[in-house]
């Protein structure tokens, strides 16, 4: 790569990397040619001629499969290549308990309180709104004196300010709460993409991957002889569904812009020329499509969890009514139903079992119309904040992707609920 200008001012350099499978010495010298290009280093092995591309410095979760071409017996081949903005495949992914950092749950706990008090006194607002308007309809049509109408309004924000004030420090521990389990969701089905479904992890750690051995040959047909992914698609996919919306646009609107032949416009992938802030709202939706999918698939499972505990602890609930309605003890201590009684005996029992069956049938029937309700919302919401956070790249990169995908969420719930 480097003319003689670069070879006068980066003499060659002796590099060790890591440890590889199968060999006696345990670690392996490079002649490395330093690179100008974002952290890749051009590296030739010492025996051979034919350049290979490795990064040698990468993330826990990232770590490059090493080995020369004479050991894997191909002509060339390359590790985990940067990515066009010079970032390392899979380095926004979170670790598992990194949500319990003490910075990162501050922030995660100033973050919750403050939704929890919007969504408050937003309530707040919009029911004293209404309240207003139905003590003025009464005031317009004489029912009341205008000065019965402001006592009504101060005693109606004295008494619900003060219920929803008790009630706030319980909402926010709940939420907290919440947020922790979605995370702890997240990190959990994470866990299982990359070890099970795309088999990214684990590789790399002590050793290499040999493509086209017999280790990727199992991993292209994990068992059922359907063809799957290689290593390679596994970490990009992988790398998609962790990145981090707030970095992701601020790399991508600097590389945007660095790339632009002139003022505002650049050249998209297909050829033609467009405008900078179109093709960043276009790369950021697709970016915050994929990134959006796990946290907003953990989220809808919690909501799925809590609707189903709330269906079934009513439903016990009435079934223990109906026994405690139903049988009754008479002053001998014998069991008797008062229901039967009344009804008339046998039949009206029969009667009563069929109705319980009904109504178990309606219950489930609601409880499928409910669930399938909330997921159809649940993935309207994940398109919407998708959008939100590439509009909000164009406006503040960064933090105006966060707050575009909160304000596409809750647009969206706000209209379904």
């Amino acid at each position: 790569m480097g003319g003689a200008c670069d070879e006068e001012r980066f003499p060659p350099l002796k590099i060790v990397l890591g440890a590889f499978n199968g060999s006696s010495t345990g670690s392996k010298t490079y002649d490395v040619e330093p690179s100008l290009s974002a952290g890749a280093l051009e590296a030739t092995a010492s025996q051979s001629s034919s350049p290979a591309t490795y990064i040698l410095s990468t993330s826990y979760f990232a770590t490059p499969r090493l080995g020369s071409p004479q050991e894997i017996g191909i002509t060339r081949r390359s590790a985990m290549r940067l990515n066009k903005d010079g970032r390392v495949p899979m380095s926004d992914r979170k670790f598992y308990l990194d949500h319990f950092k003490p910075k990162t749950l501050l922030l995660s706990t100033a973050r919750v309180t403050a939704i929890s008090l919007s969504s408050t006194f937003s309530s707040l607002f919009s029911d004293q709104l209404h309240s207003e308007q139905r003590v003025e309809s009464m005031v317009d049509s004489g029912e009341i004196s205008p000065h019965e109408a402001d006592k009504m309004n101060d005693e109606w924000e004295e008494r619900e300010w003060r219920l929803r004030k008790d009630v706030l420090p319980k909402k926010i521990g709940w939420a907290l709460v919440r947020f922790h389990t979605c995370t702890a969701l997240m990190r959990f089905y994470e866990f299982v993409m990359a070890w099970y479904v795309l088999r990214v992890d684990g590789v790399g750690r002590g050793g290499f991957l040999e493509v086209g051995g017999a280790d990727d040959a199992s991993m292209r047909s994990p068992g059922n002889g359907t063809p799957s992914l290689t290593h390679e698609q596994g970490v990009d996919v992988m790398d998609k569904l962790t990145r981090d919306p707030f970095q992701a646009s601020l790399r991508t609107s600097q590389l945007l812009r660095k790339q632009e032949h002139s003022p505002g416009m650049v050249i998209s992938p297909d050829g033609t020329e467009t405008s900078t802030s179109r093709e960043l709202t276009r790369r950021m939706f697709t970016t915050c499509l994929w990134a959006n999918i796990i946290p907003f698939l953990a989220e809808l499972t919690v909501q799925q969890l809590v609707l189903i505990y709330g269906y079934g602890v009513y439903y016990a609930a009435k079934r223990r009514r109906r026994k405690e309605g139903d049988g009754v003890k008479d002053g001998e201590g014998r069991e008797v139903s008062y229901r039967c009684e009344q009804e008339g005996g046998g039949d009206s029992k029969m009667q009563a079992e069929e109705d319980d069956a009904a109504s178990e049938s309606a219950y489930a029937l609601a409880l499928m119309f409910r669930s399938s309700r909330l997921t159809i919302a649940r993935s309207m919401s994940w398109v919407a904040a998708s959008a939100g956070g590439a509009v909000g790249s164009i406006v503040y990169p960064g933090w105006g992707t966060v707050f575009g995908i909160q304000i596409g969420d809750t647009v969206v719930g706000a209209l379904t609920d």
